[in-house]
């Protein structure tokens, strides 16, 4: 692993009890800053992200998900059963040496694994426990199990989202954007305890509700709703301040137009010949149609009409590093890598190492941070408290 004393969160240790997106990846960020993250996972439950997107073939196959790669690379992985006395233990001792325990398990997991807020408080009153949950930590919902999709629905993002006449729309497996956006906000807010913690001395436990933060998100459009005002229905492409926004078909793909008033709509006719005063959007399609995407575009942009192609994953696959920005990145390997949401200037972020293989750094961690020797490493193995492969 390359140095990252220059980051911004180098010196901090977090203990990563994340999954999937939401808590795996808030912890992500904070390595991508430079903090020592520490992810436990169970050999008995692993991050099902392990078990996204593969093929259960021979060999490590739970180490090969992209999707768990994407979320834990510059991190370093240990295998402790959470559920023995003895591997509560060891998650204790690491949480003494921590500032930051990051979990999203259902509400109450927590509690019966003895490793509540309560209990990490008392073995580090420092500690900053960021709770990323779906409905938050009390309340009428907070043990209802939750997805994205079903955080879509509860927020109200999701009414706002689809066709007019058509259903609400969730925003699906390939963006779920509650656990994506949470994230960001998650690591901001976490730093910003820390910050109390230097001032106070004193830890704290962070409540971070994924629905409440999908609604404060689309906080206008409740707040006018509930004032009487009318509520907006589902617009599609369109858009309230522009006379015509949506996508066209060209002959290899599709492209985004948005005319902003008529003195745009007239400009378009004269310029493009598009013919008569008649539909705008009936002729535009048919002007988009006879053209590829690019040239489309391009001609569009010439214009002064805001336009550009729809790319695909596959589209974006092909750019160049350069156009692609801080957004893909490739790691040491060389492999592409999801990037970040943002880079610094003075110390940038980078994907220094790949996601850690079960139990990768298990005796290196708890042999250096806890000073346990080869017999104890070896009883616990034994015993199957540490596991570098699933349980059966």
């Amino acid at each position: 692993m390359t140095s990252q004393r220059n980051l911004p969160a180098a010196g901090l240790r977090v203990i990563d009890l994340g999954i999937i997106t939401a808590g795996a990846s808030t912890s992500a960020i904070l390595a991508d800053l430079g903090a020592d993250v520490v992810k436990i996972e169970s050999a008995s439950y692993l991050d099902p992200f392990r078990l996204w997107d593969i093929a259960k073939t021979d060999g490590r196959w739970w180490d090969a998900s992209p999707l768990y790669h994407f979320t834990n690379r510059n991190k370093r992985g240990v295998s402790i059963d959470l559920k023995s006395a003895a591997g509560r233990e060891l998650i204790l001792a690491l949480v003494r040496q921590a500032d930051v325990v990051v979990e999203n398990f259902r509400r109450g997991v927590l509690d019966k694994l003895g490793l509540g807020f309560a209990a990490l408080h008392a073995a580090n009153p420092r500690i900053v426990l960021a709770s990323i949950s779906s409905q938050g930590e009390d309340g009428p919902d907070c043990h209802a199990v939750s997805f994205g999709s079903t955080l879509d629905a509860t927020s109200g993002l999701a009414w706002l989202s689809g066709y007019e006449g058509g259903p609400p729309t969730i925003s699906g497996r390939d963006l779920n954007f509650p656990d994506q956006v949470v994230s960001i906000f998650a690591a901001g807010s976490i730093l910003a305890a820390l910050q109390h913690v230097a001032e106070s001395g004193e830890g704290g436990h962070l409540d971070l509700p994924q629905r409440e933060l999908t609604s404060f998100l689309i906080g206008e459009e409740v707040i006018m709703a509930s004032r009487g005002g009318a509520e907006r229905g589902r617009m599609g492409n369109k858009a309230e301040a522009a006379l015509l926004q949506d996508v066209f078909q060209a002959q290899d793909g599709w492209v985004a137009v948005t005319i902003a008033s008529r003195s745009e709509a007239e400009t378009l006719i004269q310029e493009l010949a598009l013919g008569g005063n008649g539909d705008i959007a009936k002729h535009l399609s048919a002007w988009v149609a006879a053209r590829s995407k690019a040239a489309a575009a391009d001609a569009l942009q010439r214009l002064g009409i805001p336009a550009a192609p729809v790319r695909g994953s596959a589209d974006l696959g092909e750019l160049s590093a350069a156009d692609l920005g801080w957004a893909i990145v490739n790691g040491p390997d060389g492999v592409p890598a999801k990037g970040f949401p943002f880079q610094l200037q003075h110390a940038p972020l980078a994907v220094r190492s790949r996601a850690p293989a079960l139990g990768e750094h298990t005796e290196a961690i708890l042999s250096d941070l806890l000073g346990l020797d080869r017999q104890e490493l070896d009883a616990l193995k034994a015993a199957g408290i540490t596991r570098d492969v699933p349980a059966r």
